[in-house]
């Protein structure tokens, strides 16, 4: 099973103590594999230094330097993680502003809210499940629209893992597990996967392989109003050996 500490940020520490002030050839045959991946030039005896980046807001979590070179890491753990939340508002701003219609917008509020805001609350917001029950034909109508257009995927990859609403640094690479194993995905890897073979799924509302997840649908809460991008994938491939043997 999967060893990590729920609390996110102890892991990247626990990554950051493992390559921190060693150098190279000190590492283990798995985080040399890693860094070589990321310093192609990298020889033994160049010493490492980690620390956090400096946006807690930011998709980078550890800037890894070698030599004056910097590297930007994300680093994700458990089951289905978050690659992204942020309001409803500006992210349904980002959909227009890539060109999503407004049906689809729509849509993606009726599943976010249980109700279209439209018409107004009448009675208790419908739950994720009743929705998929009830209308799983506009499910797949957003799921089927997105699937059928790269370029809208590529540019939420972007905004949900790359860079971000804030638009701080690009992250280099995406490190999924903990200190004594995972895997490493650069950008291009990333954008393979979330685009190879991109197909409509019943079970969620989803971007390929991202999926969408309401904040909340109790009214009197404060999340009601943020949304989330998660990956589950992810961690199906860390049980996938052979997987592991190209990334890991």
């Amino acid at each position: 099973m999967l060893s990590h500490s729920k609390d996110g940020t102890l892991n990247e520490t626990m990554i950051l103590k493992t390559l921190d002030n060693h150098y190279y050839k000190d590492l283990s045959d798995k985080w040399k594999r890693h860094i070589k991946r990321m310093f192609k030039n990298i020889n033994d005896d160049d010493l490492i230094k980690v620390d956090y980046y400096e946006y807690k807001d930011a998709k980078p979590d550890l800037v890894i330097i070698v030599n004056d070179k910097k590297v930007h890491l994300s680093v994700k753990s458990g089951h289905a993680p978050t690659m992204h939340q942020e309001s409803v508002k500006t992210f349904y701003e980002f959909l227009r502003e890539v060109g999503v219609p407004e049906r689809i917008i729509s849509i993606i509020s009726f599943y976010h809210y249980g109700y279209s805001t439209k018409k107004g609350l009448i009675g208790t917001p419908l739950t994720r499940d009743q929705i998929l029950e009830k209308y799983i034909d506009k499910i797949k109508e957003v799921n089927d629209y997105f699937a059928s257009r790269e370029e809208l995927i590529i540019e939420l990859i972007y905004r949900a893992i790359f860079r971000g609403r804030l638009k701080r640094d690009l992250i280099d690479f995406m490190y999924y597990g903990n200190a004594a194993r995972g895997y490493l995905l650069s950008i291009s890897d990333i954008i393979r996967l979330l685009t190879k073979g991109t197909k409509s799924n019943l079970n969620t509302l989803c971007f390929s392989q991202l999926t969408y997840v309401a904040g909340s649908r109790k009214l009197e809460e404060d999340r009601v109003n943020i949304m989330k991008i998660n990956w589950p994938i992810l961690s199906v491939l860390f049980y996938d050996e052979n997987f592991l043997q190209i990334y890991g």
